[in-house]
């Protein structure tokens, strides 16, 4: 501002006088840009100035920026981000994959659930309560009607391990359960709740809904406590409660007020009840003799347009350019936070998604730009697709697998990036590195060629390279760990490490040099299980292991097997590619959460049952948990 007022000055002086300000001016200006310069070279000693960190913090800033809100699919930040991804492709000169001679490749997917008449909850022979006033359905809910007796179930969770059951004592077959919102409160270390103001699996609605069902109820009503009466946010939201692997259950929510109100003429205070399971930690479920309630749910879901981006590098070698190597990464994310964010209170905050995936696409964008730049063209065709709905369920990389803008037969090999913003250590976990022989060689001599530390999960991962995996294309995925951001708003561009992704780039770039120009292609193998004392690092999950590799891209009840790891409990039960999972220790299997809710349940070395549907056939199995440590 001083340099600006003598600016003026001096202009309103004497040319004379104007000269001699402006040569002063010049030197104010010389030195103020020498102390800039030298401001700014040291603050890029600690970030790195080259030209693949400036590009890369360029681009995880923008797609990671208020402007952009979080990427959710069809919105308006997800429309600038693809644009953002087709216009750089434009820049690199790579050919557009998509239709009408554009970078884009569109497809509709559900992305929420509307309410349709009639919907309706009676509670005993008194008026339908106001819809969205008194009482919404949850977007977890089936559509249909039920007339049954309801059943309080306290806050719906059974603990086997732990000996708390809210459905011990109380037959909820054929009836409506009530049930509270949350779980109770720990009282000792070994406690199954909740921990670190962090509440546990059994508090989701999922589980709630699920364990509802598996004791034979048809409905479920969820109460909430916690939340003072009549507070807006006490009713979920459609999208909040939303739960896109379905369920079989009519599930609503209700209004504490009314609940209470209505049960108090039986004698009933819900209230009281909770304060009961909180102090003990013991259940206190009981019937609610002759309380009928009618629930019928009409649920719509809604279907939005979403779009992959997809450029290709055409390859150098005539032999070997009809073969191609696909390089993924996905740039939606949660939006606002409606649906995937770990803590309902963030609803309506902007999740930027800066290391999922902000991170992996401004990766996949400057891959993109070095190998397109490069002197020596790859060999072997490249196509680079940034996936949409990957948050939704896989969706944009299912249908790249479903209409293939180049032919799947030719594709040699799909690397994706997803999380690679958090380097610590220089620790890189790969997935799927052995699904080709020879692939893991490859990466683990440029990493250490780099400095960096591979880590090979055993588990494939679940991105957008499953969709290759499941079609027997050797796919890898690389990924720089978990955090406490995830899925939440606090995942901004600011905590990235950009140096860390800069060596991801490098890693990268010398690994797809390597098997894009090799003259053998790779042959895809199921991704085997190394011993226990080999494990350090991967990425395991929770609850006892099993081995099965579930095929992401069914929508039957069950769970589809795209492989099973060899060696492992799956495989040595007989179980094989294309079964259908739809029994496990005696429990329904309707999706992939039943099963791993099954297997977080189970013990290493329990001897389980395990029914299928192989063809026509129901085949049963028996298999061996083993740990997962």
């Amino acid at each position: 501002m001083s340099l600006l007022i003598y600016l003026h000055r001096a202009m309103k002086g004497s040319f004379h006088r104007f000269y001699i300000g402006s040569r002063r001016l010049a030197a104010l200006l010389l030195i103020s840009g020498a102390l800039f310069c030298f401001s700014g070279w040291a603050f890029e000693t600690k970030t790195p100035i080259d030209s693949t960190s400036v590009a890369l913090r360029e681009h995880a800033r923008y797609l990671a920026s208020d402007q952009l809100a979080g990427r959710g699919v069809d919105t308006p930040g997800a429309a600038l981000a693809r644009d953002y991804i087709a216009s750089e492709f434009t820049k690199y000169g790579l050919r557009p994959a998509g239709a009408d001679g554009t970078y884009l490749q569109s497809f509709d997917v559900a992305t929420g659930v509307a309410v349709k008449q009639p919907t309706s909850l009676i509670l005993a022979n008194e008026a339908p309560l106001p819809l969205n006033e008194a009482w919404t359905p949850l977007g977890l809910s089936a559509s249909g009607k039920i007339e049954a007796e309801l059943v309080f179930a306290g806050y719906g969770i059974t603990v086997k391990d732990y000996g708390y059951d809210d459905y011990a004592g109380i037959d909820a077959r054929g009836k409506i359960v009530l049930v509270l919102r949350y779980e109770p409160p720990p009282k000792n270390e070994n406690s199954p709740f909740q921990k670190s103001q962090r509440y546990s699996v059994h508090a989701t609605l999922r589980a709630k809904a699920n364990n509802a069902r598996d004791h034979g109820a048809r409905g479920m009503i969820l109460v909430d406590l916690n939340t003072p009466g009549n507070d807006d946010k006490e009713l979920i939201s459609m999208s909040g409660s939303l739960w896109r692997s379905g369920n079989h259950l009519i599930a609503a929510q209700v209004r504490r007020s009314v609940v209470e109100k209505w049960l108090h003429r039986y004698g009933i205070s819900v209230p009281r009840l909770k304060q009961q399971i909180d102090r003990e930690e013991k259940p206190a479920s009981l019937p609610f003799a002759g309380a009928k309630v009618t629930l019928q749910v009409n649920l719509e879901e809604i279907h939005r347009r979403a779009d992959n981006v997809i450029g290709i590098l055409p390859g150098s070698d005539a032999k070997l350019k009809d073969e191609t190597i696909v390089v993924g990464a996905h740039y939606d994310h949660l939006g606002l936070g409606h649906f995937g964010t770990p803590d309902p209170k963030t609803r309506g905050q902007i999740h930027y998604g800066a290391d999922d995936n902000a991170s992996g696409t401004a990766v996949l964008l400057e891959l993109a730009k070095q190998l397109s730049r490069s002197k020596s063209k790859p060999a072997r065709t490249i196509v680079f697709a940034a996936f949409s709905a990957e948050e939704l369920g896989l969706h944009g990389s299912r249908h790249y697998i479903n209409h293939p803008p180049v032919p799947l037969s030719a594709t040699r090999a799909m690397i994706n990036f997803d999380m690679v913003g958090r380097l610590r250590d220089n620790r890189v976990t790969v997935f799927g590195a052995r699904s080709a022989h020879g692939l893991s060689e490859i990466i683990n001599e440029q990493a250490t060629r780099l400095g960096l530390v591979l880590i090979e999960s055993d588990n494939v991962g679940r991105s957008d390279h499953i969709s290759f995996y499941n079609k027997k294309i050797p796919s890898f995925h690389f990924f720089t760990g978990s955090h406490a951001d995830y899925h939440r708003p606090t995942d901004t561009w600011e905590k990235l490490n950009i140096e860390g992704m800069a060596k991801i780039v490098r890693l990268t770039l010398a690994t797809v040099e390597r098997i894009a120009s090799g003259k053998e292609a790779m042959n895809f193998v199921s991704l085997p299980s190394r011993p226990p004392s080999q494990r350090e690092g991967a990425r395991q999950g929770y609850g006892s292991y099993l081995g099965s590799i579930p095929d992401f891209g069914g929508n039957e009840e069950g769970v589809r097997l795209a492989g099973v790891s060899e060696g492992s409990p799956a495989a040595l039960a007989g179980l094989r590619e294309g079964d259908l999972i739809v029994q496990f220790a005696g429990t329904e299997v309707k999706n992939l959460e039943d099963l791993t809710d099954q297997l977080r349940n189970s013990k290493p070395g329990d001897e389980v049952e395990i029914v299928v549907r192989r063809g026509k056939e129901s085949v049963t199995v028996k298999a061996v948990l083993r740990s997962r440590s």
